[in-house]
């Protein structure tokens, strides 16, 4: 968005990102504000089969939903979140489908800078006030979603990298804690405990149902769907090592009753006796990739209000979603509050949109397709027109 032209969401002359670059915003996304609080919730329920529940959550969830759309990119290549919108479904349902992503893109928003007030003060910045921080990394994600999320893709490069090197770091210097028996049994009453303790990712990895506006940026869209998934299973992957490597070395009674045991976990990081407080480099990493995650919600939420009431430039309207974020933020008494939110509200909400929208704008597809076929559309040859 640092061109007026970005700005108004239109993929002609736009600034695209590669395929590789919306794999690594898909896994930023997906992992980056999951990996500390997660892991917490699927304990309870998994005990310690938790480590299996994010590849259950993905097969469940960022599977078909990945795949939805990337095929509803490559039907309808080179069209925006409201050319393809009002397409398939027409204006009315077009605008509502544009502010739906824009209000789901702002409440992500807003849990995502709940956890960062929440964590920030546990990490380096203990009894600092909340709009002490809240104010200044809004600032920053503003200044992000305002740059396009051309600019955000490139930076989520930084985060993959780096989580790459955090756990290949804490396996390599916890070898004396691990305890690789702690991750069994995979179930102890039957296997629908896995299924319930993969209900709380199911809801993460269901948010990409959003991405609509960015998959259309892709320089090549048949590779839209791969970058998806590959993105949510390298997110699984990552979510199911660190998670394994909490509950080999603290049990998975002690990771339940953590709020952030990936944090706690990264503090028995030491490599020798002169190199310790490791965490603080994971709660660098770790901010790096709620920034960009926060960023390109905004954009996104950005891109669809644009969408719902025609704007020309999209960027004017950035304050006003940031604000909105900021309140609802701030209406999160605390993080027992938000987690229980998440698990019995937010979770069903994002399920039924991400495999709802995806499906319903395939079916709309499908239909005009067969119209068009039929000779009732004008040229069934230019259904992406």
């Amino acid at each position: 968005m640092a061109q007026g032209s970005r700005s108004q969401g239109s993929t002609g002359g736009l600034a695209r990102i590669s395929s590789q670059q919306l794999l690594s915003l898909a896994y930023t996304m997906h992992f980056t504000a999951a990996v500390l609080v997660a892991p917490s919730s699927m304990a309870k329920f998994g005990h310690s089969g938790a480590w299996l529940a994010p590849p259950v959550a993905f097969l469940l969830s960022a599977l078909p939903v990945s795949l939805m759309l990337g095929l509803l990119v490559r039907r309808h290549p080179h069209q925006t979140l409201a050319q393809m919108t009002r397409h398939l479904l027409g204006p009315v349902l077009g605008r509502l489908v544009g502010l739906t992503v824009s209000v789901f893109s702002v409440v992500v928003a807003a849990a995502t800078l709940r956890d960062v007030v929440e964590v920030t003060p546990v990490a380096i910045l203990p009894a600092t006030p909340a709009w002490a921080l809240s104010v200044p990394f809004l600032l920053v994600t503003l200044y992000g979603a305002y740059s396009g999320v051309e600019v955000v893709a490139r930076l989520s490069y930084l985060f993959a990298l780096a989580t790459v090197m955090v756990i290949l770091l804490g396996i390599s210097t916890l070898t004396g804690l691990i305890h690789p028996l702690r991750l069994l049994p995979l179930y102890e009453r039957s296997p629908l405990q896995l299924l319930q303790a993969s209900w709380p990712a199911m809801g993460w990895f269901a948010e990409s149902w959003s991405f609509i506006a960015v998959a259309a940026l892709v320089d090549r869209e048949e590779r839209v769907g791969r970058s998806l998934v590959l993105g949510a299973a390298l997110a699984a992957l990552m979510l199911t090592a660190f998670t394994a490597l909490a509950i080999t070395v603290f049990g998975h009674q002690l990771v339940a009753q953590f709020s952030f045991p990936i944090y706690s976990l990264v503090q028995q990081i030491a490599i020798g006796e002169f190199v310790e407080r490791l965490d603080v480099l994971l709660f660098a990493v770790w901010l790096v990739g709620m920034l960009v995650k926060v960023s390109a919600h905004l954009w996104m939420a950005a891109s669809g209000a644009g969408c719902a009431l025609a704007l020309k430039n999209q960027r004017q309207i950035l304050p006003a979603l940031g604000l909105a974020a900021h309140i609802l933020m701030s209406l999160v008494p605390n993080l027992n509050w938000l987690t229980q939110f998440s698990i019995n509200i937010w979770t069903p909400i994002s399920l039924s949109l991400g495999l709802g929208v995806p499906a319903l704008l395939l079916a709309a597809s499908w239909v005009r397709q067969q119209r068009q076929c039929g000779g009732m559309g004008p040229d069934a040859q230019q259904q992406s027109q």
